[in-house]
């Protein structure tokens, strides 16, 4: 109980986590001493060394990845137990403080620390060692030696035997000793500090021993662990050695003064004194960049000037200094916290670390550096010196050692060229109308008296060097005179750098190497120009040695440096006069403020053409200076700011980087999404894979074929790049394709070094509690919610989180959404790159103050803002996958954790759906527990009704009066109330996930599931064309037999009600439910529209994840595969393909592997795979999949033909069984796993006799027959009313498709007559209209297109009143058909209306995808427009990279080929080809379906066209082409 007091104690007060930092010699020090100061006293000094740390932080760096290796080696740090060699000494010690007011740090120097130092290599593992003065003091009866040889120090063995209250009395007497020490009552806390009362003078003196970044995050309240993690930083170790004559008093002023220079030096640049300390007769600084909170672009650049800086100072400045020793490098670490609760410290731990030390030590004497800070730096390489390898201790491959040798103005000289090279393999993209400003401007300033500036500003990696290397080239090509350079950040710092070097360059002396080579060239180019009296003003700026003239040595330094400018403008002057001349200057921002006055003055008086990139002043720690300034907001200056790349350019620029002509698609969307349109990170992500041996490289070949495979199912729709100026067939050369290797995770991959370094500096801009909120909204992922980032923050408010919420929106971290949808949309569509923001620079100078008021009205403008939305994103992923990775593995999996129980109640379908499963009863059948489950499924008694429950009320009594059904008297009529299962309406979307009718875990004793959500197919049944060729079934005694059992148990409808007069009342029927529908509209409203495409984005998708990182794999595949049936059901195939591959990478994976898999879930995860197959038309592949989960779900499908001949007269048997039961009232009620299993077959067996009705073999038909039959079998099994109405339905197409009109008019009554027993509410009216949209299109297929218009027409409305949108595009576009091929062109326009005012309102991309389709329809072939022509190609253009569209085969196909239609009738072949192209490669990966046949009728179109182009034009290759024709009718 005193524990958990003292550790709450110290975890509410400041001031016991402020001291927890400090030691106890410092907490009750005298303060009261002005800095420096030495405090003596007498004490025992204990040095406990790890045996083999270097060692072990090598193998943890090595062998783990960076976001376990240095969590892990802290962990084993915090617990170690193992080989600890002890060296004690005793005798007079000195505590060193040094530092000012604000920074201070201690040190213990003295004789006893002499005597560890020497005692250091006497010890080996697991030994104490007692100095000889420790040695004398000891009571030498107590303890057992062991002499070493020819040494004072001895080896202590053990303590001599004493009893335990001996050695209890003997403790508590070695306590009297200790100052501070609990005793007493307050012997169970551990450290008196920890209960300190505040007192804000102590917090004030201990707050100077902790660091800043520390006390930042201790006052936002930030809990202990969260102040560590992982992040790569820049080490700097200095090492003081002193003369042997130098005593305490030169030792304390010597590391005063080195501290204050230190702490000057590396706070301009954000570093920080991790540590001081004094060993081996030196004093060492541990000095770190890159802290959290302290993180700069530049900080290797930064950390090795700071060195330089450092040494210099310390070897000429110190007293009794002997040798200075730095070493440098950079890498990630762990920074963060070791030790106790109430007394730990922050340091930083890794390799890199150790490796600084040892570089320190073993090459004395110098600044060394390793390769990975000497590459980052990007300083050029005669910058730094290759040092010779050496042998360090513990350290395994320490790579390239540099000596820095720091910058000088002499190497400087002429150095400065442009590092992006042009090349003309590797063009320019995406940047087309940057060029076009530049030629634009170019052109109009011929003539002009001034100068002109463009200034293209961007963030670093938006591509402004190679924008300017190619302006460099074209400036060349027109020959013009051009001189280009590039600025680097140390250039800032040189006086009047920037002009040198250019005037060097524009009269060529830069490639010089001596000055009486550079004075020659002078002369030559001088003579003529001015008096060769002043040439000697050019000997400091060009390091030349012409004679002072007795005019010039008169002139102040004032007076000369005017008339050297002066004379400057003269040469430019004269040369202006023959050539147009072109400064091109890369990195502008770090001209310096003198060369920025001189361009000032020049740009007034000679007409000199300048082009300038520089980074966002706002993104940097100074303003420019006044002259930057007013050239920056000048009149005559174009600003220009560059914006991200399109992804379609992305997608050109990977292929161009690799060198292939196609990537796979995951790959692109891979480089889209963490690229975030930025070239430079592109180039590092591809730089990262290839590194990394995860692509693979291979001969492409155009009409190659490809087996069916899983793996390639979508990296085989390969975009291929051809150049811009021959085709790829005309290109001699080997052309290559990459893919992805086998097992490789791109979801997994971590961030290059790079990217992290600058998404991290970024981060370290904010404040602690900004970076908490980044930090905790990374865990959930790019998008989220707000409830659910405020779940996991530690202890914040709700008015605490929306404050730092505004400030991040307001800086561009994060952005609101309104609604959930508007993240998808602006996650999933490929849209096209901001406009170009051309403009006149706005920037405030040096001195100038920003408006405060409005500053603080837009503040609480924003707050209102955040209040107001519950969804938000990062505005780049970068930054969210960066500070993921700072997270410690405990600490990650401790927030996945909250993020699971705080979602898990959540993971159902929306409220209007009935929040079930996506898999119909999926959570009853795995042997696991989700949380909240019980209270989902907990329902009471009396079913809650669904709008519409009034009208039914007026409708039930009416229609089922009206409407009798002989043929099923007798039998129960049941009523399917609000919770009624949906099924699959024989339709198009009959192959979707949830349209099978997904079950839920809403149920009460006697089942009844509930509604579905529905959605626009993507593959449909083949039409009556198809019909025509296929053949009867079965043999004819087994159908006679059918027939027979159906009649005599009255399934059929009696002879003289005839199939027009059913139709017809159930035509009317739909009318009364219509009329009486508008009673319950408010009820509709105020219920909302569907939810469940944001439930699966906000909810499931991060389930799936956090359960994962968790390690909970057996729930992370229960969500994975509710994800992959929730994205078939919003028709992403991709996203579903993603999520199955997640899928089956975690059950082939080693963690896994203890896990035995449900069987269910396994069939699930097969009947899933089949469904994307199909929709991918991969019809082999997809009845692969699907008879493997028929096997797994007990329902084995046959594979022989004799098999089908005995499966189908079971199944027939077993069909008359089930409608005998039914006309004796025989029922049982089912439990929900045997239901589970009966809907799964029912949908396996659905998609499989689709599969078998597209297959061309003879005796497909009786398989496909089969197939429907037995279908029918389960969904009677299940008893499920819903499902049977969609059973009779699907067999009556099938019966259609094969011709016999017997067989399908009467399943389609049965099935009409059925619906009528349904209650017109909830479920049952939801059916009521599926199965009127299901009739429409068989009618649409028959070709009874007016009873196909009248029921789409009900559909339509009823859709409407029921606010069921994506079951209303299904309707909608069969309506369109049935009109359009009426010839009903303006009941089309109509539809067309309709259809864009729900797209609009919806923003479903297939929706728009079809609307933009039949637009283009009414272009080809009706000869009108409702949309032009060009709106339609935009569309197409902006979208055929969305994830959506690029799984949806048949609507792309019919894209394409139209547009392709268009070009040839206009004979723009050239424009022909890209679509015909496309639309081509689509054509053998699209099934045959309904929506896909009017795609196939216009691609064979375009081939007819091309054949009567080349019967004009190549008459000697139209039998060729003819041939291809053929073969695609």
């Amino acid at each position: 109980m005193a524990n958990m007091e003292q550790r709450k104690s110290s975890d509410s007060s400041i001031i016991g986590k402020v001291a927890a930092h400090v030691p106890d010699l410092i907490v009750y020090g005298d303060f009261s001493q002005e800095v420096p100061f030495i405090e003596s006293f007498d004490g025992v000094l204990l040095f406990a060394d790890i045996s083999g740390f270097t060692a072990l932080t090598e193998k943890f760096s090595m062998d783990t990845s960076l976001d376990r290796g240095a969590d892990q080696l802290t962990q084993t740090l915090n617990h170690y137990v193992g080989d600890i060699v002890e060296r004690l000494s005793a005798g007079h010690i000195s505590k060193v403080v040094v530092g000012d007011n604000k920074h201070q740090y201690f040190l213990v120097i003295g004789r006893a620390v002499d005597e560890v130092r020497l005692a250091q290599n006497l010890a080996k593992a697991s030994e104490v060692i007692l100095s000889p003065n420790c040695w004398e003091l000891c009571n030498r009866s107590m303890i057992e030696i062991e002499r070493i040889k020819d040494q004072r120090a001895v080896k202590a063995r053990y303590i001599k035997n004493i009893s335990e209250t001996e050695f209890d009395e003997f403790f508590w007497k070695c306590t009297e000793y200790l100052q501070n020490y609990p005793t007493g009552e307050s012997n169970s806390i551990l450290r008196e500090t920890s209960t300190l009362s505040p007192n804000d003078e102590l917090e004030k003196s201990l707050r100077k021993f902790v660091m800043r970044n520390i006390l930042k995050k201790i006052d936002d309240n930030q809990p202990l662990e969260y102040l560590s993690e992982l992040r790569p930083v820049t080490i700097v170790f200095v090492n003081l050695q002193f003369d042997e004559s130098a005593n305490t008093l030169h030792l304390c002023q010597a590391i005063q003064n080195a501290n204050m220079k230190i702490s000057d030096t590396i706070h301009v640049f954000s570093g920080k004194i991790n540590k001081v300390f004094m060993f081996d007769k030196g004093c060492t600084f541990l000095c770190v960049f890159g802290l959290p909170g302290d993180k700069q672009a530049d900080e290797s650049t930064h950390a090795l000037d700071s060195a330089f800086k450092i040494f210099n100072f310390c070897s000429e400045k110190l007293m009794k200094i002997k040798l200075v020793s730095i070493g440098v490098t950079s890498g990630p670490v762990f920074c963060g916290v070791v030790g106790h609760r109430v007394r730990h410290e922050y340091t930083v731990i890794g390799q890199k670390v150790n490796l600084a030390a040892r570089m320190m030590m073993y090459y004395p004497g110098l600044v060394s550096c390793d390769a990975v800070t000497y590459a980052n730096s990007r300083l050029p390489h005669y910058f730094f010196e290759e040092l010779p390898q050496t042998e360090m201790k513990g350290v395994v491959n320490p790579g390239v050692v540099y000596h820095y040798l720091g910058i000088s103005e002499k190497t400087m000289i002429g150095k400065a060229y442009l590092t992006k090279e042009r090349s003309e393999y590797y063009p320019l993209l995406g940047r087309e109308k940057e060029l076009e400003i530049y030629d634009t401007l170019l052109k109009g300033f011929v003539g002009s008296t001034e100068g002109r500036i463009i200034m293209y500003e961007g963030l670093m990696g938006y591509g402004k060097s190679q924008l300017l290397a190619e302006i460099a080239y074209l400036g060349q090509k027109a020959g013009h005179r051009v001189v280009a350079m590039e600025l680097t950040k140390v250039n800032v710092q040189q006086n009047f750098f920037a002009i040198r070097t250019l005037m060097a360059m524009f009269l060529g002396i830069d490639a010089c190497k001596s000055y009486d080579a550079r004075q020659h060239i002078l002369q030559g180019k001088l003579r003529g120009v001015v008096e060769q009296t002043y040439y000697c003003l050019l000997n400091n700026i060009f390091l030349v040695k012409f004679p002072t003239s007795a005019e010039v040595s008169k002139m102040d330094n004032e007076t000369r440096t005017k008339e050297m400018e002066l004379f400057l403008v003269k040469i430019l002057q004269k040369a202006v006069e023959k050539d147009i001349l072109i400064f091109v200057i890369d990195e502008a921002h770090f001209i310096d403020p003198a060369s920025w006055e001189f361009l000032d003055n020049l740009l007034s008086s000679i007409p000199v053409f300048m082009v300038m990139s520089l980074a966002p002043f706002s993104c940097q720690a100074r303003l420019p200076c006044v002259s930057a300034a007013s050239i920056i907001n000048n009149a005559k200056t174009i600003y220009v700011q560059l914006q991200e790349l399109k992804p379609s350019v992305i997608l050109q620029k990977a292929c161009q980087d690799l060198g292939v002509v196609s990537i796979p698609r995951e790959l692109e969307t891979f480089l889209i999404q963490r690229s975030h349109g930025i070239p430079f990170y592109c180039e590092e992500l591809l730089r990262n894979l290839h590194l990394n041996n995860m692509l693979i490289f291979h001969l492409w070949e155009e009409e190659e074929e490809v087996d069916d495979e899983w793996e390639i199912l979508f990296t085989n729709a390969i975009k291929v790049i051809p150049s811009k100026t021959e085709s790829l067939s005309s290109l001699d050369n080997d052309l290559y394709i990459c893919t992805i290797r086998q097992n490789v995770k791109l979801q997994n991959i971590m961030l290059p070094p790079t990217l992290k370094g600058i998404a991290l500096a970024e981060l370290d801009n904010m404040s602690p509690s900004e970076q908490m909120v980044v930090k905790c909204a990374a865990i959930i992922g790019l998008t989220f919610t707000t409830e659910l980032l405020l779940h996991i923050l530690p202890e914040w408010t709700k008015r605490k989180m929306n404050q730092t919420l505004a400030t991040l929106v307001d800086s561009h971290i994060f952005k609101c959404f309104n609604k959930r949808k508007d993240s998808q949309n602006a996650q999933s569509q490929d849209m096209p790159s901001i406009e170009l923001l051309v403009c006149r620079g706005m920037v405030r100078s040096t001195g100038q103050e920003s408006d405060i008021r409005s500053s603080v009205y837009n503040r609480i403008k924003q707050e209102q803002l955040v209040m107001q939305c519950s969804i938000m994103a990062f505005c780049t992923p970068l930054l969210q996958e960066a500070a993921y990775e700072v997270w410690l593995k405990s600490q990650k999996k401790a927030l996945h954790l909250k993020c699971v129980s705080y979602l898990e109640g959540q993971a159902h379908k929306c409220r209007r759906c009935g929040e079930g499963d996506f898999i119909s009863f999926h959570r009853h059948t795995v042997e696991m527990i989700l949380v909240n489950t019980e209270s989902q499924e907990d329902i009471s008694e009396q079913h809650k009704e669904y709008p519409f429950s009034e009208a039914a009320s007026l409708i039930i009594n009416t229609t089922l009066k009206n409407l009798q059904a002989p043929s099923f008297e007798g039998m129960e009529r049941k009523a399917v109330t609000a919770e009624a299962s949906l099924a699959t309406i024989c339709s198009p979307e009959s192959v979707q996930r949830t349209s099978e009718g997904a079950p839920l875990t809403r149920i009460s004793v006697s089942r009844q599931p509930s509604p579905e959500i529905f959605q626009i197919p993507n593959a449909d049944i083949t039409t009556s064309t198809v019909s025509k060729k296929l053949e009867s079934l079965l043999p004819q005694d087994t159908e006679k037999e059918t027939l027979k059992a159906l009649k005599k148990h009255k399934m059929l409808p009696e002879e003289n009600l005839k199939a027009e007069e059913i139709e017809k009342e159930f035509l009317e029927r739909l009318d009364e439910i219509i009329q009486h529908s508008d009673r319950d509209q408010e009820k509709i409203r105020r219920l909302g529209s569907c939810k469940c495409e944001e439930i699966v984005e906000s909810v499931f998708v991060p389930l799936a994840r956090h359960c994962m990182a968790m390690g909970e794999y057996a729930r992370a595949l229960y969500y994975l595969l509710e994800c992959a049936a929730a994205y078939l059901h919003l028709s992403n195939n991709y996203m579903a393909f993603c999520n199955l591959n997640t899928a089956e990478n975690l059950i082939k994976s080693v963690d896994f592997r203890a896990t035995v898999i449900n069987q269910f879930e396994e069939a699930t995860f097969y009947s899933l795979k089949g469904e994307v197959c199909y929709n991918m038309g991969q019809m082999n592949l997809a009845k692969k999949f699907i008879r493997k989960a028929l096997i797994l779900l007990n329902r084995r499908f046959p594979f022989t033909l004799i098999g089908v001949f005995f499966k189908t007269l079971v199944e027939v048997s077993k069909h008359a069984s089930h409608q005998k039961k039914q006309q004796f009232l025989y029922s049982r009620s089912k439990g929900e796993k045997k239901l589970a299993f009966l809907y799964q077959q029912g949908h396996c067996l659905s998609l499989l006799w689709q599969l078998f009705s597209l297959d061309t073999a003879t005796n497909s038909k009786k398989f496909c027959r089969l197939a429907a039959l037995m279908k029918v079998n389960s969904a009677e099994e299940s008893e499920d009313e819903s499902q049977i109405i969609s059973s009779y339905t699907e067999f009556s197409l099938c019966c259609q498709m094969m011709g016999y009109q017997d067989e399908w008019m009467k399943y389609e009554l049965m099935a009409i007559q059925r619906s009528s027993h349904l209650q017109v509410i909830g479920g049952g009216l939801l059916t009521t209209v599926k199965l009127a949209q299901s009739l429409a299109y068989m009618k649409l297929c028959l070709g009874n297109l007016p009873l196909s218009i009248q029921l789409g027409y009900r559909a339509h409305e009823m859709c409407v009143r029921l606010k069921k949108p994506k079951l209303d595009y299904l309707v909608l576009c069969m309506l369109f058909k049935a009109l359009f091929l009426s010839i009903r062109y303006q009941d089309c326009v109509r539809v067309l209306s309709w259809m864009e005012e729900l797209v609009v309102k919806e923003e479903r991309i297939i929706g728009m995808a079809y609307f933009f389709s039949y637009c283009l329809e009414l272009l080809l072939y009706a000869g009108f427009s409702f949309k032009s022509f060009k709106e339609c190609l935009e569309f197409i253009q902006r979208n055929e990279k969305n994830c959506i569209l690029m799984s949806q085969n048949s609507i792309m196909l019919g894209l394409y080929s139209s547009l392709a239609i268009w070009f040839a009738r206009l004979h723009q072949w050239g424009n022909f080809k890209e679509p015909f192209e496309k639309a081509r490669r689509l054509l053998r990966r699209t099934s045959a379906s309904f929506f896909a046949i009017s795609g196939f009728c216009r691609f064979l179109e375009c081939e007819v066209l091309v054949l009567r182009k080349h019967i004009e034009e190549k008459p000697e290759s139209v039998r060729d082409t003819r041939t291809k024709t053929l073969k695609v009718s």
